[in-house]
């Protein structure tokens, strides 16, 4: 996947080279003061400690929900912090947006009805592997942009397993809903995020993200598929 990453990025930084081009060479950064920090080293060190059990949890195939959580109380527990502090930085909205989608998603999967879907759908996707590629790679760029790309994986990840080549077709799904996070802004949290932290310094419209999300991810996604298709 590493050719891919690097000529997105490339892609990218073009798009938006071109696209800021007039304002780039205007823009004076602002450098706010120095503010001095002390380092807590006790914290640096315990969280490090908890990020390395919480990555070892996550490789041994514990429960990826209670191993986040419990890693967060372990560090809230004895990081000698104001917890009511701390709760305030929260953005609640976002977690109730993230743990809404995933909600929906365990309800319709509870059904039975990605089953069914994919039972409907399968004669689009062909028989043969560069189609099902290809058609892989736009169905998952429009659903990571309705139900954002994370619940969209897993939903749509089962059903790769049916697919003609399994190994080639989990990378297109995660070049593609990857890639696909940088449509619109809903195509993925941390475009949320990111709009919704910077509302306090400037507004960002959804066809102001689209009218550069759409080129790029256009771009990128064609450029990734044929790395991919070609490398096999």
């Amino acid at each position: 996947m590493a050719p891919v990453a690097v000529l997105g990025l490339t892609v990218e930084f073009a798009v938006l080279a071109i696209g800021f081009r007039g304002k780039l060479r205007r823009a004076q950064i602002k450098v706010p003061p120095a503010r001095e920090y002390q380092l807590d080293r006790r914290l640096v060190f315990l969280a490090l400690a908890v990020l390395v059990l919480v990555f070892t949890g996550f490789m041994a195939g514990l429960n990826l929900a209670w191993t986040a959580l419990a890693g967060g109380a372990i560090v809230m527990l004895f990081g000698r912090r104001d917890t009511h502090h701390v709760l305030k930085l929260v953005d609640w909205h976002l977690l109730v947006l993230f743990a809404g989608l995933f909600a929906v998603v365990g309800g319709v999967n509870s059904t039975g009805a990605i089953s069914q879907a994919f039972d409907f759908i399968r004669p689009i996707f062909g028989h043969d592997e560069r189609v099902q590629a290809i058609n892989l790679t736009w169905f998952s760029m429009l659903g990571s942009n309705i139900f954002s790309n994370v619940p969209f994986v897993l939903v749509a990840g089962q059903w790769v397993p049916n697919l003609a080549n399994p190994e080639l077709m989990w990378k297109v799904m995660a070049m593609a809903t990857t890639f696909a996070g940088n449509l619109t802004i809903l195509g993925s949290v941390a475009n949320i995020i990111v709009v919704e932290s910077a509302r306090g310094h400037v507004e960002v419209g959804f066809w102001d993200y689209a009218k550069f999300g759409i080129p790029v991810t256009i771009l990128t996604t064609v450029v990734g598929l044929a790395v991919l298709l070609l490398l096999g």
